[in-house]
């Protein structure tokens, strides 16, 4: 914790409140008066972001799985179910497209900040080579999410 909170209410009403219920003070020492360091930059959210992106790729994968026929046969016209038929079937499939693409973006830019600041070096040189594992081996799940339509896309 940040220590004493300095928020001091302005009206009447919140004077009230925060003696009844001092969630202003609560904030205000959580994300106000937090110290942070003068290094932090928005270059270092890219973890979080990439975070929240894998959970909504995961979700909107296992709700389309749920709909998909893993045939060679049928494959095509599952996903011609789901976007017809399935309720916003569609969104969730242009979610979990497009979400891979910025997944891809927000990885390289995470790789290229890493790069810049030189995260690669001793002591870290072991959480660069599994963060380079982790890319390959998302570049292969991307892989095999492009064949899982059997479309033409699937082909080339």
């Amino acid at each position: 914790m940040s220590g004493h909170s300095t928020y001091q209410p302005q009206s009447a009403f919140m004077k009230w409140m925060e003696r009844r219920l001092p969630i202003g003070g609560l904030v205000h020492s959580s994300f106000v008066a937090y110290p942070t360091p003068r290094n932090l930059n928005y270059w270092w959210t890219f973890g979080g972001i990439l975070s929240f992106l894998l959970g909504a790729q995961i979700v909107t994968g296992v709700v389309l799985a749920m709909h998909y026929t893993p045939h060679a046969d049928m494959a095509f016209n599952s996903i011609e179910h789901i976007m017809r038929d399935v309720n916003y079937g569609w969104l969730l499939r242009y979610l979990h497209a497009n979400g891979g693409s910025m997944f891809f973006i927000a990885v390289y830019i995470h790789m290229f900040r890493g790069m810049y600041y030189g995260s690669y070096k001793e002591p870290r040189e072991i959480l660069w080579i599994l963060g380079v594992i982790i890319y390959l081996l998302m570049m292969a799940t991307g892989f095999l999410g492009y064949t899982l339509p059997w479309g033409q896309m699937s082909f080339w």
